[in-house]
This record gives structure tokens, sequence and C-alpha cells, in this order.
């Protein structure tokens, strides 16, 4: 008897060691607004020719992607990151990363936003269209995030996914979401970004959530990081849950799939507009958004939290 209590108290010495206690002021330490801007200004670069596959910068921002995923251990989920599709004639794809050993057995927790944006209009006066907050902002944050995972070890399998052609109709999202549930991927579910370079109207480092009442996600979220999740109600007005890469993984698998987001249609003249330039956005308070959410994050998954979907009136 004696024996075995030893056992079981080095066991548990050994487990509690494993156990990160994050902080999130150490964890915004770590993800810092230089950082933030640098990735951002990058994105929406003159250079990146607003990130279309037409213009051909879409693929300058994916080396960009696939450079930073290797320089911070994000695994390739598929050879190269590439999940290859065509697009109206033209070859593209979505970036997905792999955080840690991929086990088959455990649930799969999805972070994504889409890098692309579009393009070049020859009726402008400027010409490209950047897309600073749409979405160099969202794809930002996952990059960040997902620099932050892979410094850990998780019970989950975490996916980071860059998504193609999203502003044609997120084609790259579906194209994913049928290929991961052709391949049985077990999906918990995912989480989204989408224009979050703006401050949202109720207050700094806030955001709001598309579908909030669909799952518990925005609860369990408040729960750590208390007020960080905000109800917009023209969310459901225009019915932003379908109208951005969330929706297809809703679709294929039906769990919680949810955007978070801080434009809110009140605090930024520049969506879908030449303006979307990063010389605009608060990168301030994106940063803290960013800090926040990977702090959130870290916590749903180390508690292994259950995000489930809510019925529906």
């Amino acid at each position: 008897m004696k024996k075995t209590l030893i056992l079981l108290f080095g066991f548990c010495l050994q487990s509690c060691s494993t156990q990160t206690s994050f902080d999130q002021t150490k964890i915004r330490e770590q993800i810092t607004a230089e950082e933030t801007r640098s990735i951002l200004f990058t994105l929406a670069h003159d250079d990146m020719k607003g990130r279309d596959t037409k213009s051909g910068g879409y693929y300058k921002a994916a080396n960009y992607v696939t450079d930073y995923f290797k320089t911070h251990a994000i695994q390739p989920f598929y050879p190269a990151y590439r999940d290859s599709l065509m697009t109206d004639s033209i070859g593209s794809f979505n970036l997905v990363g792999q955080i840690g050993h991929y086990d088959a057995k455990r649930p799969t927790v999805l972070i994504g936003a889409h890098l692309d944006h579009i393009g070049m209009q020859d009726n402008e006066e400027d010409q490209i269209f950047n897309g600073a907050n749409d979405n160099a902002a969202g794809s930002t944050a996952v990059l960040q995030i997902a620099r932050f995972l892979a410094q850990h070890t998780w019970n989950q399998n975490i996916l980071i996914a860059l998504f193609a052609d999203e502003e044609k109709g997120l084609k790259g999202a579906y194209h994913l979401a049928d290929r991961l549930q052709n391949e049985q991927i077990n999906l918990a579910y995912m989480v989204n970004f989408e224009m979050i370079g703006t401050t949202l109207t109720t207050g700094e480092n806030q955001v709001y959530m598309t579908g909030y009442k669909r799952s518990n996600m925005a609860d369990e979220m408040n729960a750590i990081s208390a007020d960080f999740v905000q109800f917009l109600p023209q969310a459901k007005q225009y019915n932003l849950f379908k109208r951005s890469d969330n929706y297809a993984f809703y679709q294929a698998f039906g769990v919680p799939a949810q955007t978070l987001s801080s434009f809110d249609f009140q605090n930024y003249d520049f969506y879908h507009k030449a303006g979307d330039e990063a010389e605009k956005l608060d990168v301030k308070n994106m940063n803290q958004i960013i800090g926040t959410a990977a702090y959130t994050l870290a916590i749903l998954l180390q508690n292994e939290r259950i995000i489930k979907m809510t019925p529906q009136e």
C-alpha cells in the first residue's frame, strides 16, 4: 500500500509539473505590438497586390505565411502546408499547419482566418485594395496565436488554417471543410478571426461573435476573459454567421464554428475599399485583442472545455 501511494504521489508530481500556469500579462509580453505591426504591415503592403490569385499577390503572401510557420515550429498538416484547389480556373491553396503531433484519436480544434483579399481594380485612383482590416488583421492574429500555442503541449490536435478565396464565396474554406470531413477528422470546434483591426464601439479589447447564441463558446470565453466577447445585434441582422469561413465548417461538421470580429459597421468606413490600409488601424487595440484571444484559447484548451451547440428557437 505504501509503495502504491509513493508511486501515485510521484505520478501526480510528474503530471503537475507538466501543467503550465498561463498568465495573461506574460502572454502579452510575448505577443508584442511591434510584431503585430510588422506582420500586419507586411501582409497589407502594396507589394502583396491585394493578396488575390489573379494579381499574383496571394502567392507572395502565402510564401510569407509558410516561412513564418517554418520559423515558429508549426508543422505542415499537408505536404508543403498546401490544400490545393481551383477557383475560376486559377490554382490556389489553403495553408494548413499543425501544432505538435497529430493523433487521430484526439479531438481537433481549428483556428483560422482568410488570407486573401480582392486584389487590384483598374477603375480606382488607388488600384491596390490592400485589405488591411479585411483580413490581414485576422491573419496576423492567427499567426501570432499559432506561434504562442506552438510553445506548449496540448491534449487536442490543433490545426492552423489560412484560407484562400474567401472573397470569391468562401471557396477555400468549403474545400478544406469537405476534405477534413472526408478524412474523418474529429473536429470539436472552429474559431475564425475576421477584421479585428478596429476598436469595437462598446469598448477596447472587445470582439463580437457571429452566431453568438448558437453555442456556449461566447460564455466559455467570457468565463475566462470577462466581457471579451460581446453580442452584436447587427451580426444577426446581416447574417454574418454565414458570411465568413466559419460557416463552411459548421455546415460540414455541425459543430460550433464561429467568427470573432471587431468591425461593427460603425467604426470603419473602408470595408472593401482601396482605403483599407494598415495605417488606419488601431494596432494597440488589435494587439490587445490578440493577446486576450491567445490567453482565452490557451485556458479553453488546457482545461479541455467542451464547446457545444445550443438549441435554437
